[in-house]
C-alpha cells in the first residue's frame, strides 16, 4: 500500500443560514455556502438606479405675483426675499374692493384673486424668488429668534435667510451645499463663505472662509482654528473638523458635529477614517444604510416580550441618537443617547503610541427601558471602508487565512462574510448539520489599500465578536466593509411541538455579561505594504503585549505523530451485542511505529497519544493519567515512554474533555453545558449523507466550563506525579462556549478559565501543552500546535487564500499541518508545508482500518501505519533539512503567482514552491517530489 494520491470524501454541505429570529448572527454557519467561486458580475449590466436623490422645494409662484401680492423685504445672493405681511388675505380682498359673501358672487377677477391668495397659502410665511429664473426658489413656514434676528430654514432645507427681528430687513441668504451631505452646511453663492446651523436648527453655529484646495479639496477656515472640507467643485460638504490629540506619529481630526474622526500619519499625511467623507454622497445606498456608513456606534437591541431582537440604532441618524462629543487625555469621549429607545453608553477613542484604541465599558451601558435590552455593538463599522474606485483588500484570519478583494463583483443574495470569533458557541446545537467550515483563530482582521495598511485587534470582547466582510454593492451601497460586532447577550431558539416553523427566540438572562470591548486599530505605512506586513503587526502584538513567549528553536523539525490507541466497539457477547473496549494501538505498537520510524531515520518527532486511558477510551472526563490495561498496563507504557524519552523525542498524551458520558463524578445533569434556551447542551453525531443526526449513536454531554479550572489542574497534578512532561487537552484550545444555566457562566468567563487552566497545565509540565488547533487566547501557553489550519473555508467571496496564521506564528510557535495522509492530495500538503515553513504530520493506527467499522474513529479509515511508515520517513528526509533551516525565522515575504510561490525568511533563505512541477528550491537546494529525492542544484 503506497501513498494515497487522492481520497474521494462523501462530504454533502447542508448550507443552512440559520436565520435566528431576534438576532441577525447565526451561530452555526456563515451566512453563505462553500462553494466555488462565483461568476464575476456582468460587467455590460445597467447601472443600479440612485436610492436617494438631493431634496427638492415644492414652491411655485412667479416674480410679478410675488410683487404683486407680497411685500419684498430685500435681496441678498442673487435671489428676492418676499413676505407675506400680516392679515395678508385681508388686505388683498380690501385692495380689490372687498370680499363678496359667496364664491358664487365672484366676477372673473375676484376668481383669479381667490385661486392666488389659495396658492398662496399653500406657501410659507417667507418666500424667496430667484432672480434669474423670475421662479420661486422656496418658502419658510416660520423663523426662529436668534442673536442676528430670525432664522428661517426653507421647507425642504435647501436655504436658510437671517431677517432682522421683524423681518422687515434681509440681513443674509445662504444655499445648502448639499441635503444628502449634511442639513447644516450652506454656502454662499460666490463660494467663499461656509455657514453651519447648530443642530436644533435655530441659529448659526460657524463661519469659515475658503482658504484655497489642498489635496483635490477645498478648505474653509474659522477664526476658532477649525476648517471645514468640501469637494474640489463646492457641491459636496466632507466635514468640519478640528485637531484634537496627538503624539509623534499620529495626530486626531475631530468632527464634533458628527462624531466622525481620523487618524492622520503626521509623516505620509494618510488619513484612516472612522467613516467615509463621501458615504452621504453613495446614492446607491438607502437612507438608512447611508446612516451605518456615517456611524461611528451602532446598537441592536432586543424586545424580549415580542421575541424580535433585530432592531438596529445608528449613530449616524439624528432621529435615533444625540450624542456630545468631549476631549479627554490623548482623545474623545464620546457619549451616545438613543432615547428613544432607552439606551446610553460613552465610548472612548484614544491616541497610544502607534495604535487607536476604542474602549467600551459595558457596566457604562444604562438600558433605561425596561421592555428593551441591548444584545450587539458595532464599534467603528466603517473604519477604513474602501469606495468602489480603490484598489486593494481585507485579510481574514479564516482558517490560515484569505483575502477578499475590493470591488471583486460577487455580489449573489446572501453570501456577506459573517462568522464568529473562536468558532460557534457549540451549545447551541444544531438540528442540521451546518456547512462544514473553517474558524476565526485570530481575533483580527486587516485593510490594505495604496501603500497603506491596517491591523484591527479586538483586544477585548474578542470572546463574544463576529467578523463581517462584504463588498461594494453587495453591501447594498458604493463601499466595502469589514468590521467587528460584539455580542452583549446571547440569544437561542426552540421549537414547539417538533415542528421548525413553531421557532422561539429567548435571550440570555440578567444583566450583560461580556467582557468590556477594546479595539486597537494599528495603521501600516510602507511602499508596498501587504498582508505580510499586517501579519507582522499581529506577531509584534502577541510577542509584547499579549505575553507569548518564542518556544521554536533552531535547526528543529521534528516529524508529529497522531497516534490513537483505542475505541469502543460493539461485540457479540452470546449473541448480545456489547459495547467493549478495542485496541487500535496499544503501547507496544506505538513502540513498533515509532521504533520503525525511527530506524528510518526519523530524528525527531513530538507524538500525541489519544484513548490511551480507559476512561479516554470510554469518552469519560480522563484526567488520572493512568494507562489502559487493555493497551498493555503500566509496564508496557513504561516501556514506550523509555523509548521515546532515550530517543529525544516528546510524549503528548491527550486527555479529551470537551464531550464526555457520565462516570468518574461528572453526570450527563450536572456537568453539562446549558443551553441559553434553558435546555442541556447535547452534542449530536450527525449522519455523513444527509446532515440530520444520527439516531443510532448516543449523543455527547458537553462539559460545563464550570469545571476547567477542576479538571486542568488534575491533568497537571496526575500527569506530572506520572512522570509525563506534556499533556494535549485536544480540542479545548481551540473551542469556546459558555454555560447559561445556574453556573452562569459567559464565553468570556470561559475564555478566562481556559486560560487560567493552560496556564496551570504550562507552569506544572516542562513539555507544557500540545495544542490540536489553537485559538489566539491560547497561544501563550501552548509548546506546539498541531493541524494548523492549510486553507481557508473557501467561501464564494473570498478570492484567495493566503497562510497568514502561518505567517503569524513562524518562529514562535512550532506547528505542523493537518494529517498528511488524511489529504485527498498529499503531495499538495507536502508542497504547502514547505512553502509555509510547516512541520509535517500523520495519523496512525497499528490495526488494519476494518477494525474502526461502526465506530467513532471510522474516519481514521486511511491512517493504517503499514502503508505509510516508509513515505513518512521519505517524507521527512526530504523536508526536514529545509524545515530546520528556517524553524527560527520569521516569514517576512509571501507571493504566489500562479503555481510558484516565493517565501523569504528573516535568516535571508528564500524557498521557491512549485506546485505544478512538484519542486522546492532553496539555499542552492532542490527537493523534487515528484521523483522523492534532493540534489543539489547545478
Amino acid at each position: 500500500m503506497g501513498r494515497i494520491s487522492k481520497r474521494l470524501l462523501l462530504c454533502l454541505l447542508a448550507v443552512s443560514s440559520l436565520t435566528v429570529s431576534g438576532s441577525v448572527y447565526a451561530e452555526e454557519t456563515s451566512s453563505e455556502a462553500a462553494t466555488p467561486a462565483a461568476e464575476a458580475a456582468d460587467e455590460s449590466a445597467e447601472p443600479e438606479k440612485a436610492k436617494r436623490y438631493e431634496a427638492e422645494e415644492k414652491a411655485e409662484l412667479s416674480a410679478a405675483d410675488a410683487e404683486k401680492y407680497l411685500k419684498k423685504i430685500g435681496s441678498a445672493d442673487g435671489f428676492d426675499v418676499y413676505i407675506k405681511e400680516d392679515k395678508f388675505e385681508d388686505k388683498l380682498w380690501e385692495a380689490a374692493g372687498g370680499k363678496p359673501k359667496s364664491k358664487k358672487d365672484y366676477t372673473e377677477e375676484q376668481q383669479l384673486l381667490a385661486d392666488k391668495i389659495a396658492e398662496l397659502k399653500k406657501l410659507g410665511e417667507l418666500v424667496i424668488i430667484d432672480k434669474k429664473t423670475s421662479r420661486a426658489a422656496a418658502s419658510f413656514k416660520s423663523g426662529s429668534k436668534c442673536d442676528e434676528g430670525k432664522l428661517w430654514v426653507s421647507d425642504a432645507g435647501r436655504f436658510f435667510v437671517i431677517t432682522d427681528e421683524d423681518a422687515a430687513k434681509v440681513v443674509r441668504l445662504r444655499q445648502i451645499v448639499s441635503t444628502l451631505d449634511s442639513k447644516y452646511a450652506f454656502i454662499s453663492s460666490d463660494g467663499k463663505t461656509l455657514e453651519l446651523l447648530r443642530k436644533d436648527m435655530k441659529r448659526p453655529d460657524e463661519e469659515f472662509t475658503y482658504d484655497g484646495t489642498e489635496d483635490g479639496k477645498a478648505v474653509y477656515k474659522s477664526q476658532s482654528g477649525s476648517f471645514a472640507w468640501l469637494t474640489a467643485d463646492k457641491k459636496h460638504y466632507l466635514g468640519a473638523f478640528r485637531y484634537g490629540a496627538e503624539n509623534d506619529s499620529f495626530r486626531m481630526l475631530v468632527d464634533d458635529r458628527t462624531a466622525i474622526f481620523g487618524i492622520e500619519n503626521k509623516e505620509t499625511g494618510y488619513i484612516w477614517w472612522s467613516s467615509p467623507l463621501e458615504a452621504s454622497q453613495d446614492k446607491l445606498a438607502t437612507g438608512l444604510l447611508a446612516d451605518e456608513l456615517r456611524s461611528s456606534n451602532m446598537l441592536r437591541y432586543g424586545v424580549p416580550l415580542s421575541r424580535s431582537g433585530n432592531n438596529m440604532l445608528r449613530s449616524g441618524s439624528d432621529s435615533d441618537c444625540v450624542f456630545t462629543v468631549s476631549d479627554i487625555q490623548d482623545g474623545i469621549r464620546v457619549v451616545y443617547n438613543y432615547t428613544g429607545a432607552g439606551f446610553k453608553y460613552p465610548v472612548e477613542y484614544t491616541l497610544e503610541d502607534d495604535h487607536l484604541r476604542a474602549s467600551v465599558k459595558v457596566s457604562e451601558i444604562e438600558e433605561s427601558n425596561s421592555s428593551n435590552i441591548a444584545t450587539e455593538m458595532t464599534v467603528l463599522g466603517s473604519f477604513g471602508a474602501a469606495s468602489d474606485i480603490e484598489e486593494g483588500y481585507f485579510v481574514i484570519p479564516d482558517g490560515s487565512g484569505a483575502l477578499i478583494r475590493f470591488n471583486n463583483r460577487r455580489t449573489l443574495q446572501n453570501n456577506i462574510y459573517q462568522q464568529r470569533v473562536y468558532g460557534a458557541d457549540v451549545t447551541a446545537v444544531p438540528q442540521n448539520r451546518g456547512a462544514v467550515t473553517e474558524q476565526i483563530y485570530m481575533p483580527v482582521y486587516g485593510i490594505v489599500k495604496e501603500d497603506n495598511a491596517l491591523l484591527a485587534v479586538a483586544a477585548k470582547g474578542d470572546s463574544n465578536a463576529y467578523l463581517t466582510a462584504n463588498v461594494s454593492r453587495q453591501s447594498n451601497s458604493s463601499y466595502n466593509i469589514c468590521n467587528f460586532t460584539f455580542i452583549l447577550r446571547g440569544t437561542d431558539s426552540f421549537y414547539m411541538s417538533g415542528n421548525n416553523r413553531d421557532k422561539y427566540t429567548v435571550f440570555e438572562r440578567g444583566a450583560i455579561k461580556s467582557d468590556d470591548i477594546d479595539m486597537l486599530y494599528y495603521p501600516i505605512s510602507k511602499k508596498g505594504a501587504d498582508y505580510v506586513d499586517v501579519a507582522e503587526r499581529y506577531r509584534q502584538y502577541l510577542l509584547d503585549e499579549q505575553g507569548v513567549k518564542i518556544r521554536s528553536s533552531a535547526d528543529s523539525a521534528p516529524l508529529y505523530l497522531d497516534l490513537y490507541g483505542g475505541v469502543m466497539k460493539k461485540k457479540p457477547v452470546l449473541g448480545i451485542p456489547i459495547s467493549l473496549k478495542t485496541s487500535l494501538t496499544d503501547y507496544g505498537q506505538a513502540a513498533d511505529i515509532i521504533g520503525s520510524l525511527k530506524d528510518s531515520g526519523v530524528g525527531d518527532m513530538v507524538i500525541s497519544y489519544n484513548n490511551w486511558t480507559n476512561d479516554g477510551i470510554k469518552n469519560k472526563i480522563d484526567t488520572d493519567g493512568k494507562p489502559s490495561g487493555r493497551l498493555g498496563g503500566k509496564s508496557d507504557f513504561k516501556a514506550l515512554t523509555d523509548l521515546i524519552d532515550d530517543s529525544g523525542y516528546s510524549l503528548y498524551p491527550v486527555s479529551d474533555n470537551r464531550d464526555f458520558r457520565s462516570g468518574n463524578g461528572y453526570y450527563s445533569f450536572s456537568g453539562t453545558a446549558v443551553r441559553v434556551s434553558g435546555s442541556y447542551s447535547r452534542i449530536v453525531s450527525y449522519d455523513k449523507a444527509y446532515g440530520v443526526p444520527d439516531g443510532f449513536r448516543k449523543n455527547l454531554s458537553l462539559l460545563s466550563p464550570s469545571y476547567y479550572s477542576e479538571i486542568f489542574g488534575d491533568i497537571a497534578e496526575n500527569y506530572s506525579k506520572a512522570g509525563l512532561s506534556g499533556a494535549a487537552p485536544a480540542g479545548l484550545t481551540a473551542s469556546l462556549y459558555g454555560d447559561y444555566g445556574k453556573k452562569n457562566i459567559s464565553r468570556a468567563k470561559a475564555e478566562k478559565l481556559l486560560i487560567e487552566g493552560c496556564k496551570t497545565i504550562d507552569d506544572k509540565l516542562s513539555g507544557g501543552i500540545l495544542a490540536d488547533r489553537a485559538n489566539a487566547y491560547a497561544l501563550p501557553y501552548v509548546s506546539h500546535i498541531t493541524g494548523a489550519p492549510m486553507t481557508s473555508s473557501r467561501f464564494d467571496l473570498f478570492d484567495e487564500d493566503i497562510p497568514f496564521y502561518q505567517i503569524v506564528l513562524h518562529g514562535v510557535i512550532p506547528y505542523s499541518t493537518t494529517a498528511v495522509n488524511g489529504s485527498p492530495d498529499p503531495e499538495e500538503v507536502l508542497l504547502m508545508a514547505a512553502a509555509t515553513g510547516s512541520n509535517i504530520s500523520y495519523d496512525m493506527i497499528y490495526e488494519e482500518t476494518g477494525e474502526l467499522k461502526d465506530t467513532e474513529l471510522d474516519w481514521l479509515y486511511y491512517a493504517n501505519y503499514s502503508g505509510w511508515t516508509e513515505t513518512v520517513a521519505e517524507d521527512y528526509r526530504l523536508l526536514a533539512p529545509l524545515l530546520s533551516a528556517v524553524s527560527d525565522s520569521f516569514i517576512t515575504g509571501y507571493e504566489q503567482e500562479g503555481a510558484t510561490i516565493t517565501t523569504e525568511f528573516s535568516n535571508g533563505t528564500v524557498v521557491t514552491t512549485d506546485l505544478e512541477a512538484m519542486t522546492v528550491r532553496y539555499n542552492g537546494s532542490v527537493i523534487e517530489l515528484g521523483k522523492n529525492k534532493e540534489k543539489g542544484e547545478s
